[in-house]
């Protein structure tokens, strides 16, 4: 049995809190699901081009990925599947013919978690990825670092599994918080001779002014 089909019938077998307000019983309760309801919004983001979210990454979205990434709590891949698809079918409106790709996780991230996150929420949302990258590279954590010294951290983490000569890609993330992580990853493809034609991640961090990363609005 695969590690999140093990903690996914683990958390059938004994109830668990909810990720979004801690109540008992389900990993994610009846009153917080409507808080995953999708709701796309495009980003413009130097160094990658349009990008979509699906939700913004606070509240119970943030809550439920962080259980999805750091608790191993993958029941909830299935609750947030639904807002990262629909982010990426935002994505893709007019480009029927890219092919999707993730930004690959570390290998130490990959033993510690048993899985990497936006795998298994493209699998969930029945969502094809091409492997397109090899595991990333060693590097510090992103999220203790500021936003100049997260992209000097990627410096060399990223490269290609092959060639990718005039090939229309679509990157997708689980989450955008500065852009680097996104921005490097396209640096890449572009320097491989790929056409990046934006990227799509199930949430992205709202700035203090209530907005996303880059210029954000409603894609509808």
């Amino acid at each position: 049995m695969l590690v999140p089909d093990l903690v996914d019938a683990l958390a059938f077998l004994f109830p668990v809190p909810c990720a979004g307000c801690a109540t008992e019983g389900r990993t994610l309760c009846a009153a917080c699901t409507p808080q995953l309801a999708p709701r796309p919004r495009a980003i413009d983001l130097p160094g990658v081009g349009p990008v979509t979210a699906g939700l913004a990454y606070d509240g119970v979205a943030r809550a439920a990925l962080l259980a999805l990434k750091e608790e191993g709590c993958t029941a909830l891949a299935t609750p947030l599947a639904v807002p990262f698809a629909a982010a990426v079918s935002t994505a893709l409106a007019g480009r029927p013919d890219a092919l999707i790709t993730a930004v690959p996780s570390s290998r130490p991230a990959m033993r510690r978690r048993g899985f990497e996150p936006v795998r298994l929420l493209a699998n969930r949302a029945g969502i094809r990825l091409s492997p397109l990258f090899l595991p990333a590279g060693p590097h510090a954590a992103q999220k203790a670092l500021g936003v100049a010294d997260r992209a000097r951290n990627l410096d060399g983490v990223f490269a290609l599994a092959r060639p990718v000569p005039g090939i229309p890609v679509l990157l997708v993330d689980d989450v955008v918080t500065t852009g680097a992580t996104l921005a490097a990853a396209a640096h890449v493809l572009r320097a491989g001779g790929a056409t990046v034609v934006g990227a799509a991640a199930l949430a992205a961090t709202p700035r203090r002014d209530g907005r996303s990363v880059g210029m954000l609005s409603n894609s509808s």
